[in-house]
């Protein structure tokens, strides 16, 4: 009786080590892709909605926010937005600048980093600062023809409405106690880097893999946030 036991604990308890690491894996990885795009759009959102004017580069990969100028009020005890007495519309102020760069570290990455840039009025531009790492444009929603993937910034004039594209991709860490973690969001199955691609089912794509199509097994979680922002100043 204690050799069937023994023999039954054997046989069950691998297949329960290995589905809770799949879970560790596959959560694990989920979590940081989530953090990294929550984060990204925190901060971008209160600018964004506190901006006067937005300009965009041809590519959607720059935003400039103009901001009103703000000075403080003892009354109120905090800063507030400058009004012009002449025109009754608020003055410009600082400019704030986000920018997507690819592979800043020359590394032959296929994703890259969000940067915030300040240029204070009348003051020396800032340094620029990470917002977040591991972005992959490439890996963006499609358009409803199923076109080209959305760029990461994109502003409707009519609408005044901002809208941010985010896909992270977190490395899921590795089941082999000696192997190494995969950066790079890529198929675990042939090694190709993942692609979106549009089907009937979805026009807005489905992360695939070239060669190995919807089987694809990629080696990192993979999480994509698009978010309208109003610009509520003018």
């Amino acid at each position: 009786m204690v050799m069937v036991i023994s023999g039954l604990l054997l046989s069950v308890l691998p297949g329960y080590y290995l589905t809770y690491v799949r879970i560790w894996q596959r959560e694990t990885g989920r979590l940081g892709a989530v953090q990294r795009t929550d984060f990204a759009l925190e901060r971008i959102e209160e600018d964004i909605r506190n901006a006067r004017r937005v300009a965009l580069s041809y590519d959607g990969t720059s935003m400039a926010l103009t901001m009103p100028l703000r000075a403080y009020d003892a009354t109120l005890g905090r800063n507030v937005n400058v009004l012009d007495v002449a025109t009754g519309t608020l003055s410009d102020g600082d400019q704030i600048t986000y920018y997507f760069l690819q592979d800043p570290d020359g590394t032959g990455s296929s994703g890259g980093t969000i940067y915030r840039r300040v240029h204070p009025l009348g003051s020396t531009e800032q340094a620029p600062r990470v917002v977040t790492q591991q972005i992959y444009p490439h890996l963006n929603p499609r358009g409803s023809s199923g076109g080209d993937p959305a760029p990461v910034f994109a502003y409707d004039t009519a609408l005044r409405l901002v809208t941010v594209t985010a896909t992270a991709a977190e490395p899921m860490p590795s089941t082999g106690t000696f192997a190494p973690t995969q950066l790079e969001p890529v198929c675990r199955r042939c090694g190709s880097e993942l692609i979106r691609v549009s089907t009937y089912e979805n026009i807005a794509g489905d992360i695939q893999c070239p060669e190995c199509g919807d089987d694809a097994l990629p080696t990192a979680q993979i999480v994509t946030y698009q978010t309208r922002f109003k610009v509520r100043n003018q």
